[in-house]
């Protein structure tokens, strides 16, 4: 029965963790602008109902170990290169402390309580990977991951940290009840989510998964011998063997083929990558001991330790070391302290109770999976998904209110942590909401801009840097709706604001160089091109492009073949080409391309020819449209990559006009194509013959791409042309098809 001073709302509180439990999920694994914004707004609502006793201080106590958390995070933040993304780690660390005491606290308060929250976990689990696996059965997936669950994250070592979670969940909701029905249903539902797990192909969470298996198991050796249940142990041995060997390769398992386990991929070059991140963020630490680069500001600060292009991440896949990049080495060895004081503590409980003590076997269960959480933390990114982290948080939080009975008594009253939590949770709202509102404000700006409606694109723009004055995002737009308004002074005092409030950041003081440079202002635009540079020489090459125009137009020819050369020491012709940089940056051959041919202009002008014409010929073939896919978005032959679709569009509208390309084009842009009066773009009929003949850009991903290229056209006149077309492409179950019809300029893409 609830104590006399278990808040009246706790019940209440306990249901909204669960349908956040259930639902945070399908926000892309809680990173959406709505995810991020619904757990701190649910959570902190939770926690005004269920965590505030009448009379009494609120449960969540002011410990000393939370009060030296507090203050080395907020060291760490004020020390922050990057205070944008320091503010929303900071609520999200303040939503899963809610989270946890909310749980610790029903389970402990509510004879329901705990059923509750691991069944909504339960459910969570079968949901997802039902979904996930229906997906990947039907082939309706797309992308890079097409052949490995990835459920609704997106990604599959999120989503194996997810099912890791919510199997070993199931492990503990089956000791909580004797009735075979609910032992059942809670064994299907952890079966469901191991197999889901192999489905993901995650080396790291199968390895934990194992350590899980093996933990509770051997809390239970004893029962296991005495019943002879290890013949059931050995056959799930033998299963899970089979299960791994059907992902050894295609056609070789009992598992169908078209789930993909056919255990091809870039192990070993996934090794690699996540080898030099780990080295690059030990040199961080070492260099940022004591506050680390500030929360949330890893990817920002690996900018600057990066040291081979298109090699770098969001995190180190490494939980522990990213909190001691981010908050500094004293803050990382607490928490490590922290979560093996709890570990230990938990394992002491369970030694010290009978074997056939309901709650050793409900503890063994949530130790094993806690511990199975901390090992794969180690090697993967579980954490940087607020679904997978809630899910942690709360069953961090149920094995913590087995540590101590219920509370006697009323809590001693303590009015200034009370208010100073009330405090707190309004703050965390009130910032959740700007943060949210601010975010769709730049979404309906680029949308307006899109349409060309600058004046409502500047006003929502506005509106979003009022609500959050620390977004780059909305800098980034309204920094070039006040360019394309003419408003040169303004588009640049914008961007250098952004230099101000993240000077470490390369991407904001390229945004400041882009400006000066429209505003004509080559000196000022080099100098922040040089410093992006110098903070990131191996990030991204366009950073160098804008230093060598830059350079160039200001008339420092030296020092801009300089960069030229650094550019392509760091960045060549082969690396550009490769397949890594195909998926991760697909413009960076074109953008070299445009490179050297300004070199062949600087060799010209010098009166060396045989340089002048090495550095065409470079251009030449970098130039040439590429017909792989971007990434592992592959299309059928003709349309396999974007300017594919391209070179097979524009000689299908010449020879058979608007019906022989409509196959090239999105289904709506079918129903209605451009009108015959206008759309041989005032040539006066349709042309004899074209061709695609060179890429100047390409912008975009794996599935939306912006093209610009050159087009060579036979006017009914029988003139030959060249002119500059622009075309968005979109990848989907037909492969890449153009998304706008092409946008075709008055002059060709060449310099």
């Amino acid at each position: 029965m609830p104590t006399p001073d278990t808040p009246r709302f706790l019940p209440l509180s306990i249901l909204l963790l669960c349908g956040l439990l259930i639902g945070l999920p399908w926000a892309s694994g809680g990173r959406s602008p709505v995810g991020l914004v619904s757990l701190v707004l649910i959570l902190v609502l939770a926690a005004a109902a269920g965590l505030f006793p009448r009379g009494s201080g609120p449960l969540l106590q002011l410990s000393p170990l939370l009060l030296l958390a507090g203050l080395l995070g907020a060291g760490s933040a004020l020390q922050t290169i990057y205070p944008d993304r320091t503010v929303q780690s900071l609520l999200l660390l303040s939503a899963y402390l809610l989270a946890g005491t909310l749980a610790a606290h029903g389970a402990r308060e509510l004879p329901w309580g705990e059923a509750a929250l691991l069944t909504a976990i339960l459910a969570s689990g079968l949901l997802v990977a039902g979904a996930g696996m229906l997906r990947l059965h039907q082939g309706s997936e797309v992308g890079l991951y097409a052949r490995y669950l990835t459920g609704p994250f997106g990604y599959p070592n999120a989503m194996a940290g997810f099912l890791l979670l919510t199997g070993g969940a199931a492990l503990a909701a089956a000791q909580m009840h004797r009735g075979p029905l609910v032992r059942g249903a809670a064994m299907l539902a952890g079966a469901v989510a191991m197999l889901g797990l192999f489905l993901t192909r995650s080396r790291g969470a199968v390895l934990a998964a194992g350590v899980t298996i093996g933990l509770w198991a051997l809390s239970r050796r004893q029962v296991w011998w005495a019943r002879r249940h290890w013949f059931a142990l050995a056959g799930i041995g033998v299963l899970a063997a089979l299960v791994m060997l059907s992902a050894s390769g295609p056609g070789s398992g009992v598992l169908p083929d078209r789930f993909g386990l056919d255990g091809s991929g870039s192990g070993h070059s996934s090794l690699r990558w996540r080898w030099q991140i780990l080295r690059w963020t030990w040199t961080m630490v070492r260099q940022h001991p004591w506050w680390g680069v500030g929360p949330g500001a890893f990817p920002v600060a690996l900018n600057q330790y990066q040291r081979i292009p298109y090699v770098s991440g969001e995190n180190p896949h490494n939980l522990y070391l990213e909190l001691a990049a981010e908050y500094g080495l004293p803050a990382g060895l607490l928490a490590v302290v922290t979560l093996g004081g709890f570990l230990g503590r938990l394992g002491s409980v369970i030694t010290r109770s009978s074997e056939d003590d309901p709650l050793r076997r409900r503890l063994a269960a949530l130790l094993a999976v806690l511990v199975a959480f901390a090992i794969h933390s180690l090697v993967d990114l579980d954490w940087s998904f607020p679904a997978v982290a809630l899910v942690a948080a709360t069953l961090l939080g149920l094995a913590n209110a087995h540590l101590r009975g219920k509370r006697s008594g009323h809590a001693p009253r303590a009015r200034a942590w009370r208010a100073c939590l009330i405090l707190l949770l309004v703050a965390a709202s009130g910032l959740a909401l700007s943060r949210y509102y601010a975010t769709t404000l730049v979404t309906w700006g680029r949308l307006a801009l899109s349409v060309g409606d600058t004046a409502s694109a500047e006003r929502e723009l506005t509106r979003a840097l009022r609500l959050n004055p620390l977004g780059f995002s909305a800098h980034q737009w309204l920094a070039r709706v006040r360019l394309l308004s003419r408003d040169l002074q303004g588009a640049v005092a914008i961007a250098e604001r952004a230099v101000r409030i993240a000077p470490s950041d390369p991407n904001s003081l390229h945004l400041a160089g882009e400006m000066a440079a429209a505003a004509g202002r080559w000196d000022v635009a080099e100098a922040r091109f040089r410093s992006a540079v110098d903070r990131a020489p191996f990030s991204q090459l366009r950073f160098y492009a804008g230093l060598v125009e830059a350079a160039d137009r200001a008339g420092r020819a030296a020092e801009a073949r300089w960069s030229y050369e650094q550019a392509v020491e760091i960045f060549s012709p082969e690396r550009v080409l490769s397949e890594e940089a195909r998926c991760l940056a697909p413009g960076d051959r074109y953008l070299l391309a445009h490179l050297s041919r300004i070199a062949a202009r600087w060799h010209a002008e010098s009166g060396d020819r045989p340089q002048e014409q090495l550095m065409a010929d470079r251009a030449e073939h970098l130039a040439q449209p590429d017909p792989r896919g971007i990434c592992a978005t592959q299309g059928p032959r003709g349309q396999t990559s974007p300017e594919a679709t391209a070179e097979s569009f524009w000689p299908a509208l010449a020879e058979g006009g608007w019906p022989a390309a409509m196959r090239y084009l999105v289904p709506e842009l079918r129903r209605s194509p451009p009108g015959d009066g206008d759309s041989w773009w005032g040539m006066g009929g349709q042309p004899h013959w074209a061709r695609v003949t060179g890429i100047a850009s390409l912008h975009g991903g794996e599935r939306q791409v912006t093209l610009r290229y050159e087009v060579k056209l036979e006017t009914p006149r029988g003139q030959v042309i060249a002119r500059c077309a622009q075309t968005d492409f979109r990848f989907g179950a037909e492969g890449w098809l153009i998304a706008f019809a092409p946008i075709l300029g008055p002059e060709s893409c060449r310099p």
